[in-house]
């Protein structure tokens, strides 16, 4: 009976040697190699995901939207817009409230103008050369307007070319500037512009 025992025991001993056995049989170098493998690519992964969301990955620096003195050399070509709509303006006669505005007008832009010269603008870019030849056709559209009208559309043209103006500012002129005495300037004609948006609208309203 002792014997029958023993000879279970030694079975039982037997075949879980043969399993644990087996077990480590099918670990073999390649499966080791591709858990390690697995292992390796995992930590490589999350390494780089913390590096790239590291203090590294710096916006790039925001670039002017024009050359400084190529958006100088806009504002110029407003200024003589402006100056030029005025003289034009007061060889027809207009007058009363009408006449001053254009004369305000000349005044504060031929100011402007100096300003801006003195900052050394740049009037001769594409960009300046498509808003002069632009201002030169709603120049010579005034122009030919006739008598009775002209006084009205003079200010019309005024509340378009000073919303224009405002516009070109923010988007576009004010964005590119560099130096900080060029945003002053750009800043300060902003207030003015606003200002003078405002008056004419309110002619506009008094000569519908």
């Amino acid at each position: 009976m002792r014997t029958l025992h023993l000879s279970v025991l030694i079975v039982a001993c037997t075949s879980t040697f043969m399993l644990s056995a087996c077990r480590i049989q099918s670990d073999s170098p390649d499966v080791i190699a591709r858990k390690s493998a697995r292992v390796n690519s995992s930590s490589t992964d999350h390494a780089f995901a913390t590096a790239s969301a590291g203090p590294e990955m710096a916006p790039a620096a925001v670039r002017p939207i024009l050359d400084e003195r190529a958006a100088l050399g806009i504002l110029n070509v407003i200024n003589d817009f402006e100056i030029a709509a005025g003289q034009q303006a007061l060889a027809k006669y207009v007058g009363g409230d009408v006449a001053e505005y254009a004369q305000m007008m000349i005044d504060q832009h031929t100011r402007s103008r100096t300003m801006t010269n003195a900052l050394d603008p740049d009037g001769y870019t594409a960009e300046a050369d498509a808003k002069r030849e632009a201002l030169k056709r709603e120049l010579d559209a005034l122009d030919s307007t006739a008598e009775d009208d002209y006084a009205r559309t003079y200010i019309s043209a005024m509340v378009k070319g000073h919303a224009d103006a405002l516009a070109a500012l923010d988007a576009t002129l004010i964005p590119s500037a560099t130096r900080a005495e060029v945003k002053e300037h750009l800043t300060a004609t902003r207030k003015r512009v606003a200002r003078n948006l405002e008056e004419a609208k309110v002619l506009e309203a008094k000569h519908p």
